[in-house]
């Protein structure tokens, strides 16, 4: 692998790329295998040469929660040779990987006889790193802000438009999107807001693209554009869906996709939420009027 393809090395000159191939060690690990568990001692970066790992979170509940999913290319595990604490997350093999890893003992023997070298990979693991922090606060402040604003939504189509509005801003690549929720009474998907508005303010349920997106949940296409879309789903019914795509060749990332769950997710709850309190004020209308036309 060309240490020069990872975003952690791309400012390395070969001289020190040349010492830090010295101290790496090749490991292949077979599919849906632990690599290392949250809370495990910390004390190996682990650098992919091919494949894809999950790396995700044990849940009170027993269940899990997938942080992101990491290619080729990407790295893991890098403030294990900076500092002496535990995993604080776990990461499973998607498929079959090949890692190539530093060992923290061989990393501070490293720096210890190449204080040049060493001074420039810790540069350049704290610069990736704030990067790395600088993304995750962002996606978390989204996620807060659709907190906010299913909070203060006094119906849905408010929630859905000002949830669409702060999802779009996370997706600058995208040329079009919308968001679609789905409609009892016309048993048809109305279209609340659009980028590049549509022809049309419904999409019916037998159109293609939504009946793939209901049945898959979540989709990503980089082909010849790029399509993300994850569904909104309560109890397993089906509620609608959000979707951005471009033109640009592989504009998102397996991140993006798990970003866009995550606020469907609160969307979906949502939406079966305000469903439920309006159907409640209806048959409270209701009684109310039968109660005053009975005198």
């Amino acid at each position: 692998m060309n240490l020069k393809s990872v975003e952690i090395f791309k400012e390395l000159s070969d001289d020190v790329l040349e010492n830090l191939s010295k101290i790496l060690d090749e490991r292949k690990v077979k599919k849906d295998t632990v690599i290392f568990e949250e809370s495990s001692p910390a004390d190996v970066f682990c650098i992919i040469a091919g494949g894809q790992v999950e790396v995700f979170k044990h849940l009170q509940d027993s269940g899990t929660k997938t942080l992101a999913v990491l290619s080729a290319g990407d790295y893991f595990g890098e403030m294990s040779l900076l500092e002496d604490k535990p995993r604080i997350a776990s990461i499973k093999t998607v498929n079959d990987v090949v890692l190539l890893e530093i060992k923290k003992k061989k990393f501070l023997d490293l720096i210890s006889g190449n204080l040049n070298t060493g001074m420039k990979l810790l540069s350049a693991i704290m610069s990736t790193t704030l990067n790395r922090l600088s993304a995750t606060n962002s996606h978390l402040t989204l996620l807060y802000d659709i907190g906010k604003i299913i909070a203060s939504s006094k119906n849905l189509r408010q929630m859905t438009t000002a949830s669409f509005t702060n999802i779009a801003k996370h997706f600058k690549y995208a040329e079009s999107g919308l968001i679609a929720v789905y409609n009892e009474f016309t048993d048809e998907l109305d279209i609340h807001l659009s980028i590049n508005k549509t022809e049309h303010e419904t999409i019916p349920l037998t159109d293609s693209f939504a009946q793939k997106i209901s049945a898959e949940k979540e989709l990503m296409e980089n082909d010849k554009e790029s399509i993300i879309a994850s569904a909104f789903y309560f109890e397993e019914k089906f509620l609608g869906y959000i979707s951005f795509s471009g033109s640009l060749k592989n504009a998102f990332t397996m991140n993006d996709l798990i970003l866009l769950s995550s606020a469907a997710s609160l969307i979906s709850v949502s939406i079966k939420n305000i469903s439920f309190i309006s159907e409640e004020e209806a048959r409270q209308r209701l009684k109310e009027t039968k109660y005053t036309q009975g005198f």
